[in-house]
């Protein structure tokens, strides 16, 4: 890793962070597509919709589903590894 890049670790504490000065939630999902988790951040009183794979109709769920996406970790550690 990078000196100059944060750990998964803290790249989440930080998104929890500025979820919750913004009064959102932060929302971990598997990923189905590439493994790892998808973060998500959720304006509290609002549900993260179901996900739907891409079509050609405009718009559908993918859309919507990623409105809310914020990062993509192949692996969150339980500590610091910067």
């Amino acid at each position: 890793m990078s000196r100059l890049t944060m750990c998964n670790y803290c790249s989440l504490k930080a998104i929890e962070k500025r979820a919750e000065k913004s009064g959102s939630r932060v929302i971990k999902k598997s990923s189905l597509f590439m493994g790892g988790t998808n973060i998500f951040v959720v304006p509290i009183g609002e549900e993260l919709p179901p996900y739907k794979e891409p079509s050609n109709k405009l718009p559908n769920g993918y859309e919507v589903y990623q409105k809310y996406h914020k990062a993509w970790m192949m692996e969150i550690p339980n500590h610091c590894c910067c």
